[in-house]
């Protein structure tokens, strides 16, 4: 899973335990998905054209939130912006590049209506001897009428998930020499509720307040996650007679594990 769909999880799961009185004071800088982030801002625009800042790291966020009551935070994803010069892509195909892949919004829930913010990345000092070369900032990009309703269904996205995992997993042993097959089988494992290494830090989890069925789901989506960019699953060449099996199993996969990083995040929020 790509950190910047991970962080947003997370600004998501603590920001809702944040708004209910919890202590996330060590969240930011502390947890290892801000390993490489030099400063991450909260800015919205003017009527200029520029951007004002609005709060320095999610603490600072957070606390703002709370005093204009916010009810709660919750994440959506929306499509990617495509290149008309170079047609369609799959979304699958460019999430693991810098801003591609479906666009994921965080929405700020008032009593009378809602606020979208997007992330955004860009590098600054590639020399930096921390190796924090990471400029993030989370933009307001809008307001909205707030939905009234909204996926929740662990039981449903985990379902979902088994099926696309088992999918792919199927089409994935047709695949010599890559180890596709072996990492789908851990993602069921995890599940199913059996104990697995994870390959991203989930430390943000002690400030949350998620239910156990939740976490797993989001576990047997970190391990499942096997979308990026060189060397990733999009990187296979797979032969002719297996290629519409291929695309099939990498949609329905892909699809499942979206709504599974909805849901995970989403499951935080209490109104």
């Amino acid at each position: 899973m790509q950190l910047p769909i991970l962080r947003s999880i997370a600004l998501v799961a603590v920001g809702n335990a944040a708004l209910a009185g919890r202590d996330v004071a060590g969240f930011y800088p502390g947890d290892p998905i801000f390993r490489y982030t030099k400063s991450l801002d909260f800015m919205s625009p003017r009527q200029q054209g520029n951007l004002a800042h609005v709060a320095s790291g999610p603490k600072d966020w957070f606390g703002k939130l709370k005093k204009r009551s916010c009810r709660g935070l919750r994440l959506h994803h929306a499509p990617m912006q495509q290149n008309k010069q170079f047609g369609h892509v799959d979304e699958r195909m460019l999430v693991g590049l810098v801003g591609g892949g479906p666009r994921w919004l965080i929405e700020t829930v008032y009593s009378d209506y809602s606020e979208l913010w997007e992330g955004f990345d860009r590098i600054g000092d590639k020399d930096d001897p921390e190796k924090k070369i990471w400029l993030s900032a989370y933009v307001l990009i809008g307001e909205a009428a707030s939905a009234e309703t909204f996926d929740t269904g662990v039981r449903a996205a985990a379902v979902d998930l088994r099926d696309g995992l088992l999918m792919a997993e199927a089409v994935a042993r047709e695949i010599e020499g890559k180890p596709f097959a072996e990492m789908l089988a851990g993602a069921r494992e995890t599940l199913d509720g059996k104990v697995s290494a994870q390959p991203y830090p989930l430390e943000f989890l002690q400030y949350a307040t998620m239910k156990p069925e939740a976490e797993r789901l989001l576990k047997a989506a970190g391990r499942g996650w096997v979308f990026g960019a060189m060397g990733s699953w999009n990187d296979l060449g797979v032969e002719p007679a297996l290629k519409p099996r291929y695309d099939a199993a990498s949609k329905a996969l892909f699809s499942a594990l979206q709504r599974a990083v909805i849901v995970v995040a989403n499951s935080t929020y209490r109104e």
